[in-house]
């Protein structure tokens, strides 16, 4: 019986809120700091690096989550990608439900520091996506 409420506990870190909205127009080194204090179950990966894109790359300790975290040329977020394991999905849809406009299907939108944000997520087999970027 005591085993039920440490598993609801770590789903719920591990299945962390959808709200990237905070990050995109944000410098990197502020949404390094965001991500720290905000987000303590995901710790950066400096393990890949891309000479193309510039991004931040967060993991949760048992994978079951990776947070991508796009740059521009400038060095300000300009989208986030959240990568998790099936079986937050319900939980992330009713928080998408209440967090956002539902513009259609898998979509929802919001408006942040006077630009339209888009949200969209897309199911797979054994993940799902849910991307924010600018409209």
């Amino acid at each position: 019986m005591k085993k039920i409420p440490v598993i609801v506990i770590l789903l719920t870190m591990v299945c962390s809120t959808a709200a990237a909205q905070e990050l995109i127009g944000l410098p990197e080194q502020h949404v390094i700091e965001i991500m720290s204090a905000d987000r303590p179950g995901l710790k950066i990966d400096n393990m890949f690096r891309n000479n193309t894109f510039r991004y931040l790359k967060y993991s949760s300790r048992d994978e079951n989550e990776t947070w991508v975290i796009f740059m521009d040329e400038r060095g300000k977020c300009k989208g986030v990608r959240i990568t998790c394991d099936n079986s937050c999905y319900d939980r992330k849809v009713k928080e998408l439900n209440d967090l956002y406009k539902t513009a259609e299907a898998n979509r929802w939108s919001y408006r942040s520091g006077g630009e339209e944000i888009t949200v969209r997520l897309k199911q797979e087999s054994w993940f799902f996506t849910v991307t924010h970027e600018r409209t």
